[in-house]
């Protein structure tokens, strides 16, 4: 194989750090390569991808050597390195610039001097190709979020890329939407040739078409090589053992395979399935409490419906929904079917059209702004929204300050704690990465003790480790008295914590159940675990309900 990228004693510190960034990087890419980079939140993921790319080199300190296709990449010519060097963010919105599709796949390719007749021709097979020939002429603005991520992904190939960069692709979009941008990609890796380093958190979908795998902590590779490897060197340390995927983790869990044989682990459903099958085990079921929640409706919306202009069609329409005190609700759902626009109604950032939503018996158009802010805390989508300070822990003083807390400085020293953000206190919020930045704005939310609490997906770029922690967090105040309503497309954090799930669709809600009932009886919306073992066990849910 062609070696296509080299990084040798690399290191890198932002310009304000305090400390290294990356640290002793040597990492060797070859040509056909599909790599997966893996680590905590905050562990340097995006900061080395961007090395990659040296048009989105961030002011710092930089000591080594990266080479690409045989060059140094600080001296490959720019127009090169912007068509051979291709990178797709996490957060569809912010790489779309034109306003349709089309325009959006010529803006690349006339940003690069090419004449129209080229352009036309591009666009033409790489949409026969992509098989989005019905989206050419449609807004962006109107997509999405899979549809928006596959329009990204088709602006840079559409410059033929021999290396693709791919920084948690999938992070904001639902499960079918992700198998989707996922078999895509696999296409583009098998019928192109074409190399792909992608990072990510949720390894499921990944893992099963990769050969090799990086794995990063603090700035640091702490390794690289075959992905079966990479597994036996996870599982070898218990701390690491949640970036496991669930397939193989209800076999290395249960003792079915000897880290050992980790290179015939099952990584997928369908090899999970054959394997169980093949050694006739017996697996057994063990579901969590789900506790009867006979406590009154604290928050109630009766026949909402919603339109964003007098002449749109309805996001919702004649919607009902009624949450009872102590609830945690997890509302699932294609991208696009207004479960955003839903948790807006619910705390009043938008009115209905038609019909009404009690907030504690009262209508929410009849509280006082400063009332309902204190009683119901609202987690947006964009983290960044609830920043001000110079850093995170400015963030949280203030914030207490605002609330007329006693001690402050006491009060955003325990948030930190609780949050596990005490290493970033000094960092300011912007810097952090986007993991870190949900839990941020999360500390400044439940600063306010809630009644209530509205989390638009909470789990949207956090590792396994604190996608944990943040649930157990969220339980413990849920037993405390606080309701939550949570908007999700992670299915596995959904049926592990919430005690009811809700499915919306087509502007309204269709099903809901408690979590087993639920998600049993669904085909898509469910977690891999009950895909894999739904034949046997037909109600369980996640790797830690299964036993031999």
């Amino acid at each position: 194989m062609v070696d296509i990228a080299q990084i040798k004693q690399f290191n890198f510190q932002y310009a304000l750090a305090t400390q290294q960034n990356l640290k002793d990087i040597n990492l060797t890419v070859q040509t056909g390569d599909f790599i997966t980079l893996a680590g905590n939140s905050g562990s340097g993921k995006t900061t080395l991808l961007r090395q990659l790319k040296r048009e989105l080199w961030s002011v710092g300190k930089r000591s080594g050597e990266i080479m690409f296709a045989g060059q140094p990449l600080e001296t490959l010519p720019q127009a090169l390195s912007a068509q051979k060097i291709g990178m797709v963010f996490q957060n569809p919105d912010n790489q779309l610039v034109m306003d349709t599709v089309i325009q959006e796949l010529a803006f690349s390719l006339e940003n690069i001097g090419e004449t129209s007749a080229n352009i036309q021709k591009r666009i033409a097979e790489l949409v026969s190709f992509l098989g989005f020939q019905d989206l050419l002429y449609a807004s962006v603005h109107d997509l999405s979020g899979g549809q928006k991520q596959i329009v990204n992904l088709a602006a840079v190939l559409i410059l033929q890329p021999t290396l693709l960069l791919l920084d948690e692709p999938t992070a904001q979009l639902d499960p079918i939407a992700t198998k989707e941008f996922i078999s895509l990609l696999q296409r583009v890796h098998d019928e192109l040739g074409m190399t792909v380093i992608i990072s990510e958190h949720q390894l499921d979908d990944i893992l099963p078409l990769s050969n090799q795998l990086w794995l990063m902590d603090d700035g640091e590779i702490t390794y690289q090589g075959p992905v079966a490897d990479g597994l036996a060197a996870i599982w070898a340390q218990p701390a690491l053992r949640e970036f496991v995927p669930d397939v193989p983790r209800v076999f290395l869990q249960n003792g079915l395979m000897a880290p050992t044989d980790i290179a015939a682990l099952p990584l997928t459903v369908v090899s999970g399935q054959q394997r169980i099958d093949q050694q006739k085990w017996q697996l057994t079921h063990h579901k969590r409490e789900l506790a009867i929640n006979d406590r009154p409706t604290i928050l109630k919306a009766q026949q909402v419906s919603f339109q964003y202009e007098k002449n749109d069609p309805y996001v919702l329409e004649q919607l009902d929904l009624a949450v009872r005190t102590g609830d945690w609700l997890a509302i699932v759902g294609k991208n696009g079917t207004g479960k955003s626009t839903l948790l807006q109604l619910l705390i009043g950032l938008l009115q209905p059209r038609h019909g009404e939503i009690k907030l504690q018996g009262k209508k929410i158009s009849k509280w006082a702004p400063a009332d309902l802010f204190k009683t119901v805390g609202y987690l947006s989508q964009t983290p960044t929204d609830h920043f001000s300070y110079d850093s995170v822990r400015q963030e949280f003083v203030e914030r207490a300050r605002q609330l007329k807390r006693v001690t402050p400085e006491q009060v955003a020293d325990e948030m930190l704690t609780k949050l596990g953000l005490q290493m970033l206190a000094e960092r300011n919020p912007q810097d952090a990465s986007g993991g870190e930045q949900q839990l941020i704005a999360l500390g400044i939310v439940l600063l306010a003790q809630p009644q209530l609490l509205l989390l638009d997906e909470p789990t949207k770029g956090l590792d396994p480790i604190r996608k944990r922690a943040l649930g157990e967090l969220l339980t413990r105040l849920q037993a405390e008295g606080l309701t939550l309503i949570m908007a999700s497309h992670d299915m596995a954090f959904s049926a592990r914590f919430a005690s009811r799930c809700a499915l919306l669709f087509d502007g309204t809600i269709v099903a809901a159940d408690e979590p087993y009932a639920f998600f049993a009886h669904n085909f898509f919306y469910t977690t891999t675990i009950n895909r894999m073992l739904r034949k046997q066990l037909p109600e369980a849910l996640n790797w830690e309900e299964v036993q031999v």
